[in-house]
């Protein structure tokens, strides 16, 4: 319960229009214990990372994320999900260089899923390693391909987010909505629903197919940015779609909270009209297509309610939270950062 010295604020609800509803995959009870016995048999992580991974429960995420999946892609998904968090931690401790050469490492891990790590060599390599090998295997040729690009764009963006931070830029909306694609691994993220489709390129490449996944990302992007600002503020990011507007636009916490709920139900309404004039691709296609589609949703509503489950944004009362939207300001505190997180 809030008392009249903190401040509370309101955390808008963008997708009360959403298609879909809260699912779980099937497969989660087995699925989760084999992923969290391998992200586990990685005891050089740091235990600040463990502890992260301990309180995100990114199984969980995994299996309300992708829904219709079957177990092999789940138990991908979810080391995916795994992957992503160590990533995000070891480069929000890192400098660019630092940034760089984690991105370098990772990259040759996936290109070369079956070739032995140097020794000495950060862990994060071996992880990445690991998963490619296993998970490789529920994938079709294509989408291994655009897995791997779209992995690489999102390391990139990651060491331009480490620029942008020793440099104290602040971005403007628009391109930080753009870039925010990127650092938030959505296309990379979005891969798992691909891995048992055989869709071609020209099916991407299509004017509404790829608004309605751009909407789908944005929403993913923007609604954790939403979720993720109270804990962020408190250690002092700025990476950020509410430090963003309410820097550029002037405003106070609640208003800019306000301003981007707003925008993200305007992408709803724009996702729900595109729906309407989605084209036919064939009877080959047009079951894959779907499934594709229906997979994003359940990806953004599974997001959404992870973001409440677990302890990663609200430590206590999630559930309370989701329902009552009103959210204690956290204290800032001085940010932590590892030194030589290379090596680690």
């Amino acid at each position: 319960m809030a008392t009249d010295s903190q401040s509370v604020f309101i955390l808008p609800d963008p997708l009360k229009e959403w298609p879909k509803k809260r699912t779980i995959n099937s497969h989660y009870p087995q699925v989760k214990g084999q992923s969290s016995e391998w992200i586990q048999s990685f005891h050089t992580l740091p235990s600040r990372v463990k502890q992260v991974l301990d309180i995100s429960k990114v199984e969980l995420l995994a299996a309300l994320a992708y829904p219709l999946e079957n177990k092999d892609v789940l138990r991908a998904s979810c080391d995916l999900m795994g992957l992503f968090l160590i990533y995000d931690e070891y480069t929000d401790a890192a400098t660019p260089y630092e940034a760089q050469q984690l991105a370098k490492i990772v990259m040759d891990a996936l290109q070369n899923p079956d070739k032995a790590r140097p020794a000495g060599e950060c862990i994060i390599a071996e992880i990445t390693r690991q998963f490619w090998q296993l998970s490789s295997k529920c994938a079709l040729e294509r989408s291994r391909d655009r897995f791997i690009k779209a992995f690489r764009i999102y390391t990139i963006a990651v060491g331009q987010e480490t620029q942008d931070r020793v440099r104290n830029i602040t971005r403007n909306i628009e391109d930080y909505i753009l870039f925010r694609r990127s650092t938030g691994a959505i296309k990379a993220t979005f891969m798992p629903i691909q891995f048992g489709l055989n869709l071609p390129d020209e099916v991407f490449e299509d004017p509404v197919i790829q608004r309605l996944t751009d909407a789908c990302a944005d929403l993913c992007t923007l609604v954790n940015d939403l979720y993720s600002y109270n804990v962020e503020q408190a250690r002092g990011d700025i990476h950020n779609i509410v430090t963003i507007v309410m820097h550029h636009k002037k405003i106070g916490l609640n208003e800019a909270m306000k301003w981007v709920g707003d925008y993200c139900s305007e992408i709803v309404h724009h996702f729900l009209d595109d729906l309407r004039y989605l084209p036919s691709f064939g009877e080959e296609f047009d079951g894959q297509v779907k499934h594709y589609l229906d997979g994003m949703m359940y990806y953004v509503r599974g997001n959404d309610a992870w973001s409440f489950e677990s302890q990663k944004y609200f430590i206590e009362g999630g559930t309370d939270i989701q329902k009552s939207r009103k959210v204690v300001l956290l204290p800032r505190t001085n940010r932590q950062i590892n030194d030589d997180v290379i090596n680690r």
